[in-house]
């Protein structure tokens, strides 16, 4: 399902570039990332953000946007000096998100929708197993997961933005048996912080 829709990700931006009709760039930027049901709170596992959008113009303020993206996810303990790392998770994911975007009349973007995921990559690391934090193994992971995303952006100039993104999985992505939510779900929890470039601006362009 996934690569059919990159497939035609790439196909539509394509065709929308040669007859230039299209609102499209290049994001990058971090995630701040927690997972949910882990028993470790706080965003303190980073990884990178890389994406490639298309937006398609809806009326005067509103647009419908695609992206296709390499994303970095997963969970850690927080780093204290001298004191070394008890837990680490790291989730790669190729995401989809489909976004429905408000544009002012100035220069803010504000955005909501869903992102498509396909785990790529994982790996898991008790460093420093300590029972009194009780950190257990993830028993499963599920390799696809659904995400709800918030966000917004402030353009800087013509073609720069900065823009920021809250997702939240909609289901369970993943089981631990030390998981308080039901049936020992796990969720990716993430806040991510992006720079983007973008042909002929995603507001200002006519």
């Amino acid at each position: 399902m996934l690569r059919k829709i990159v497939f035609i990700f790439f196909c539509t931006f394509l065709f929308q570039s040669a007859k230039g009709q299209f609102k499209g760039g290049f994001y990058a930027g971090i995630n701040g990332t927690q997972v949910d049901g882990d028993r470790i709170a706080g965003f303190y596992k980073l990884g990178m953000n890389l994406a490639a959008t298309v937006e398609y113009p809806l009326g005067e303020h509103m647009g419908a946007s695609m992206e296709i993206a390499y994303t970095q996810k997963g969970s850690q303990t927080k780093w204290q000096q001298g004191v070394p790392r008890q837990y680490f998770l790291k989730l790669d994911y190729v995401e989809v998100p489909l976004m429905l975007n408000y544009h002012d009349n100035k220069k803010v973007t504000l955005s909501a929708g869903i992102g498509i995921n396909a785990l790529v990559y994982n790996y898991e690391e008790i460093v420093n197993y300590n029972p009194t934090n009780n950190l257990s193994s993830i028993r499963s992971l599920d390799k696809k997961d659904i995400e709800l995303k918030a966000g917004a952006s402030y353009q800087l100039s013509r073609h720069w933005m900065i823009n920021v993104v809250y997702s939240y999985s909609v289901l369970s992505m993943g089981i631990s048996d030390d998981s308080p939510y039901l049936n020992g779900g796990l969720f990716n929890n993430l806040v991510s912080f992006r720079l983007g470039y973008m042909i002929k601006g995603m507001a200002q362009s006519k």
